[in-house]
């Protein structure tokens, strides 16, 4: 009879009594949401039940994760490093979420930040080589000065 009644519930609507809520808005609305894997729709999300625990909520660009692995690992260099800075977006659109029973969690995605992350890490890696570069010339003149003065 408990089951029927907790079926019940569920088809009504009503969430377990051990369920959280959570709430996903972000600058851009109609961004599609995921919560480790479960699809919660489009932003803004307001209020979706969902079993308790830590999760990762993840906004998903156009092209699917299994498409962006496959670039990195079989395409030519230039889809690589294209599949290498959409990932650096996945991650600056994934945030850890706690749903605790019976309390609210919500999270603000900056898609701004999620757009801007590609040319961050591009910025980076830039400044690394160029770093290494500049570093491995200095070192050359310096080691031809010290041996040739």
């Amino acid at each position: 009879m408990l089951t029927l009644g907790l079926a019940a519930l569920l088809l009504l609507g009503v969430p377990a009594p051990d369920s959280g809520y959570v709430t996903v808005r972000s600058t851009l609305p109609g961004i599609s949401v995921y919560l480790d894997g479960d699809h919660l729709g489009r932003t803004p999300v307001e209020r979706r039940a969902f079993r308790t625990g830590s999760f990762l909520l993840t906004i998903v660009s156009n092209d699917s994760l299994e498409n962006v692995y496959a670039a990195i690992r079989s395409g030519p260099i230039g889809g690589r490093l294209d599949a290498t800075w959409t990932l650096t977006a996945i991650d600056a659109g994934t945030h850890r979420v706690e749903v605790r029973p019976n309390s609210h969690s919500e999270v603000t995605i900056d898609y701004g930040r999620v757009l801007a992350a590609p040319g961050r890490a591009k910025t980076i890696a830039g400044c690394s080589v160029a770093g290494l570069f500049g570093f491995g010339a200095a070192l050359g003149f310096l080691i031809g000065w010290l041996t040739f003065r």
